[in-house]
């Protein structure tokens, strides 16, 4: 993958400025455990994948409003059409497997603060901006890490850690399920972005 010469330099800065910085490093599986992921539709395919997909913008070509969440696989080449139609090529299209919602505990964002953590959440089983929207919590210091610690296994937890000793200053989007997810075993959290914008 192109721009992989870059990341030796993002890690030194300890922070992520764009999306363009973030989806390398997410690409290149440097934030853990995550949902499994494809470029395309025929990438999809080739995977055995069966479940339903979420289609979002790669390279920071679509907003967040744009994401289409729980897709069957019959109807993708219908959307990329439709995204096509609107000027957006497939190769700026991502996808990722739906999530099971009905697991969610908690998601949200959390960061380090002078006050220690600070975790703004929803525990609303649904995509996270939506869940958003009808439930902010906001959490800092003991009370949130008590929050994540109850949540977040072990393995997960660490690699929270992991990632805010990595980008100190960065907010860390993650959801966390009552049941294993992602592409690393015995992860109960999957990161969605880390970033500084």
């Amino acid at each position: 993958m192109k721009d992989t010469h870059k990341i030796p330099e993002i890690i030194k800065k300890g922070r992520i400025d764009n999306k363009d910085e973030c989806y390398l490093l997410y690409n290149q599986n440097m934030f853990g455990n995550k949902a499994l992921v494809w470029d395309s539709y025929n990438e999809i395919l080739k995977s055995g994948w069966k479940g339903q997909v979420c289609i979002r913008g790669r390279r920071a070509r679509i907003s967040r409003g744009k994401v289409i969440y729980d897709v069957d696989l019959s109807e993708v080449p219908k959307i990329i059409k439709q995204f096509e139609n609107e000027g957006v090529p497939e190769d700026h299209i991502g996808f990722n497997q739906s999530m099971p919602n009905e697991y969610l505990v908690i998601q949200g964002e959390v960061m380090r603060t002078h006050l220690g953590l600070s975790l703004w959440y929803t525990t609303k089983k649904e995509p996270m901006n939506g869940a958003l929207r009808k439930e902010s919590l906001y959490a800092e210091g003991l009370k949130a890490k008590l929050i994540l610690e109850n949540f977040v296994n072990p393995s997960s937890y660490s690699d929270l850690e992991s990632l805010m000793e990595l980008f100190p200053d960065s907010a860390i989007e993650f959801s966390t399920y009552s049941i294993n997810v992602g592409n690393i075993p015995n992860r109960n959290t999957v990161i969605w972005e880390v970033r500084n914008y």
